[in-house]
Parts: C-alpha cells; sequence; structure tokens
C-alpha cells in the first residue's frame, strides 16, 4: 500500500510522467508569477527560467539573490504571454490571485498553484515546491534555518516585557501594521513577542490606521520602510506630530538596516526574526 506521502509526491508529479510512466525527473525551466515564490525556488537551490518583474524582485526582496540571466516575463498579473510561450517552461509557479489566467497558462505549460501571504502558507508552498522539484533536504534546511532564528529571538522576547507594533509608514499621518496572518505578524508572534495591535486586518492580514490612533501605545515601534522610503522617515521624525506622540518620541523606536518586503517569504521570515532578536536585545542593553 502506498504511504500518504508517497501519494502526495506522485500527485503533484503527475504533470511530469511521460508516456511510459515514468518521472522524467524535476522541471528545468521553471516560470514564477509571484516574487516570493522565486524567493522560495532560489532558497531551494533552483535557478528559474523567468521571473515577471525581475528588476522588482531585485530591488523589493533581493535575497537569494536572482542571477541577471533570468528572463524577464512582464508583469506579475499580466504576462507576456507570447514570451512564454517561446521559452516553453516546463512549469509555471503562480498564485491563487492569478485564478483567472490559469487556463491560458496551462495551454502553455503545467501550472502549479500555491498558496502565499502568512507563514502557514508560505511553509506549505515551500513543501510542495520541493515534491515538484525533488529538493527535500534544501527544504528542510530553509524550514531549519527559521526555526533557529526564531529560537534566538524567543530569548529576547522571554525578558522583554512590552509588546511590538511593527509597521511601514505610508505617508507622515498614516502607518501599515502588520497582524494575524501577515509574514511579519506571524513571524512577531512565532519569535514569542506580543502583537501589540489586535485591531482588524485585511485579508493579507495588514491594516492601514491614523498614527494619531495608535500614538499613544505603549509598545517598541519598528519601522519597515519602503525601498527609497528611510529620508522621508527621518523628516517625518522632526515634524511635530511625531514628537508629540510617545509611540513616535521613544528610545524603543527602530529601523533594521536590511531592507524587508512584506511579499516575501521563508528566507525574509528569517531575516525578519533574526532582526527582531538583535533590535531588542540592543534596547534591553540599552
Amino acid at each position: 500500500m502506498l504511504s500518504r506521502r508517497r501519494l502526495l509526491t506522485l500527485a503533484l508529479a503527475a504533470p511530469f510522467i511521460g508516456a511510459a510512466g515514468a518521472v522524467s525527473g524535476p522541471p528545468q525551466r521553471v516560470a514564477v508569477l509571484d516574487w516570493g515564490l522565486t524567493e522560495l525556488i532560489l532558497a531551494l537551490g533552483v535557478t528559474p527560467q523567468s521571473v515577471s518583474a525581475p528588476d522588482w524582485y531585485r530591488k523589493l526582496i533581493g535575497t537569494p539573490e536572482l542571477p541577471a540571466s533570468v528572463v524577464d516575463i512582464g508583469l506579475l498579473f499580466q504576462p507576456n504571454l507570447e514570451t512564454l510561450y517561446a521559452l516553453k517552461p516546463d512549469l509555471m509557479a503562480i498564485t491563487p490571485g492569478h485564478a483567472l489566467l490559469k487556463p491560458q497558462l496551462e495551454r502553455i505549460a503545467p501550472t502549479l498553484t500555491l498558496p502565499t501571504g502568512s507563514l502557514a502558507e508560505w511553509q506549505i508552498a515551500l513543501n510542495k515546491l520541493s515534491t515538484v522539484l525533488q529538493r527535500a533536504p534544501q527544504a528542510r534546511a530553509v524550514l531549519a534555518a527559521f526555526e533557529q532564528a526564531a529560537l534566538r529571538a524567543r530569548a529576547a522576547a522571554e525578558a522583554y516585557r512590552r509588546p511590538l507594533l511593527i509597521a511601514t509608514p505610508i505617508d507622515a499621518l498614516h502607518m501599515r501594521l502588520y497582524g494575524a496572518g501577515s509574514l511579519v505578524g506571524d513571524v512577531l508572534i512565532r519569535c514569542g513577542f506580543r502583537n501589540a495591535w489586535q485591531g482588524g486586518v485585511n485579508s493579507q492580514g495588514e491594516a492601514m490606521v491614523e498614527l494619531a490612533r495608535i500614538g499613544a501605545e505603549d509598545a517598541g515601534l519598528i519601522l519597515l520602510p519602503e525601498d527609497g522610503q528611510l529620508p522621508l522617515i527621518q523628516r517625518w521624525q522632526s515634524s511635530l506630530l511625531w514628537q508629540r506622540l510617545p509611540l513616535t518620541f521613544q528610545p524603543q523606536l527602530a529601523f533594521p538596516a536590511q531592507k524587508f518586503n512584506s511579499g516575501g517569504a521563508l528566507v525574509t521570515a528569517t531575516r525578519i526574526a533574526e532582526a527582531l532578536g538583535q533590535i531588542v536585545t540592543g534596547w534591553q542593553r540599552g
């Protein structure tokens, strides 16, 4: 009798089984229509043949590094179908957000829909990709790296009494907060910290709030600036509003030295966990 794991492996590998019934090996020409999935595939040691808007991956996520040889196949949700036909990929990795486009993509190549967004969804996506790409040891290494980083951060969390807010400033008056169901919010909880934001969130686990609404929160604040936003934030810090609010005018406010993007996957999660531990440890040491 086939085990459940073996049945899952065969089901995922079905599109790559030849007429003779033998598995032809893992896909070699992979097209990816999501930057988080691009991050995961690179983390598994596979270089995609093509990626949607690869320069934006390099700009917003950047780690692991995407080789210059990777072909640009257009926008995330408007790929260049002619280019895809010409490239003849043997696998396309997409998200549920590509559902309307999927019938067209399936005419070009086998198409794998993977969940994205929350920490749990990225873990599912990693497991499915590792099965199709035959990269189980690499997947275990990716998960182990995250768990080790979270464990180190948990040591800092145990000695830290305040809740944390993690936010990306939108403008001088508004913040994007990360709650449950977002990668950032899920990493925060996995590391043992309390999330100071307990309000509502959207389907991505995020909430846009007015700064004045959270300005009196007794919480540490970690800001994750968008690319190129740091000079604006430094200017906002000198504004009268930011200097009057306890949340934005306190010693326990930090900007990680690295760039992070909420559209990242498990490598991003590992980097966030490492940054959380380092920042809070620094606060505790004064």
